[in-house]
């Protein structure tokens, strides 16, 4: 599933909608699993280290604020 998506989307596709160009490395789920995304290629971008890194960030923030105690 990597192979293919990198194919289509060799690059970023966050840095791409800034004006930047960095490599994807990363197969992201749109919708975490976590949060009940599928896995498949229909939940799923390519991302770099550093935009992968920031939306890891926010989820997990969104998951903070969700469990509080946990």
């Amino acid at each position: 599933m990597r192979a293919r998506l990198f194919a289509a989307f060799p690059l970023c596709v966050i840095c791409l909608l800034l004006g930047k160009t960095s490599p994807s490395t990363i197969r992201d789920h749109l919708v975490p699993l976590a949060e009940g995304g599928r896995d498949d290629e229909t939940n799923e971008q390519a991302l770099c280290q550093e935009c992968s890194d920031a939306k890891t960030r926010e989820e997990s923030k969104r998951g903070v604020r969700r469990w509080p105690h946990a």
